[in-house]
């Protein structure tokens, strides 16, 4: 399946800001691209391809069915004809969300123009496509199973030299987690770095506690938020950019996923409208 539609710009991998500026969080995605509206097909176009338009049709009920807290709805797109689902990508385009899963079997995720709509494909080998599908959900049910099944409790172990505030910081952190895995806690937890005096030591000994997640987001709107899990159960890594890709709030948060990551169900019900109006015009 290697030759199935790239759905993630080729940029999407590691951060670019210079050595003064590189974020202290895991591996951050690049590519900030404007969201643009999909170039529709001409109406009656669609009229050659009944799978495309079942496929449609059975997204707009996915739609109208979910509730957010709900398990998420699945339309698989394997063994498609690849006519169907270029024409389905052309419909759906892109969004602002677009996500990385790393592991043994890494995952690429992009949220199409309709909120709460996810286009995610497993991969193997250099990229080779091993399964896809459309999910409706306010975030892929793969982030939620990925983010920290690998991750792991940090030693505090014996403080350097040089720290400021990173050791309070630590120990704060560790017990939100601690409380958050026990579900002990009500409300997400989170620390701003920004408003912190940071030594470069205390950067580089959070960085290495906390470890390097499986998860990595992008989320392109006005400005650009980063998202990364680290390797610390329930432990993320937040970030927001101005439009010169500029760090202006630099945060870290206990939580299942950060609500920024997260479509609502105002997103899902607009999303539905949208489709609806999407197919009218294309019949």
């Amino acid at each position: 399946m290697n030759d199935d539609l790239p759905i993630l710009p080729p940029g999407f991998g590691p951060g670019s800001h210079g050595e003064e500026e590189r974020p202290d969080c895991p591996s951050m995605p690049r590519a900030m691209r404007t969201f643009e509206r999909p170039a529709l097909p001409e109406p009656g176009q669609l009229s050659g391809h009944p799978i495309a338009l079942a496929l449609l049709e059975r997204l707009q009920e996915a739609l109208g069915a979910y509730r957010i807290g709900e398990q998420s709805r699945v339309i698989g797109l394997d063994r498609q004809p690849k006519a169907d689902l270029k024409l389905l990508q052309q419909i759906l385009g892109e969004g602002e969300v677009a996500i990385q899963v790393g592991g043994q079997r890494p995952a690429r995720i992009q949220e199409t123009v309709l909120a709460g709509v996810w286009w995610v494909q497993l991969q193997i080998g250099r990229g080779e496509v091993v399964g896809q599908w459309l999910e409706v959900a306010d975030v892929p049910a793969l982030v939620r199973r990925r983010a920290f099944a690998e991750a792991r409790w940090p030693q505090l172990g014996e403080l350097p030299d040089g720290l400021l505030n990173a050791g309070p910081v630590l120990v704060e952190l560790l017990d939100a987690a601690k409380r958050h895995a026990e579900r002990a806690l009500a409300t997400p937890h989170a620390v701003n770095l920004s408003l912190l005096p940071f030594s470069p030591e205390d950067r580089r000994f959070l960085a290495e506690r906390l470890g390097e997640g499986s998860v990595t987001l992008l989320s392109r709107g006005y400005g650009n938020c980063r998202i990364a899990s680290t390797a610390t159960p329930g432990i993320w890594c937040v970030q927001y950019f101005n439009s010169s890709d500029r760090l202006i709030l630099d945060t870290l948060e206990v939580t299942g996923i950060p609500q920024v990551a997260c479509a609502a169900q105002e997103d899902i019900d607009d999303s539905a409208e949208r489709l609806r109006e999407i197919r009218e015009a294309l019949e």
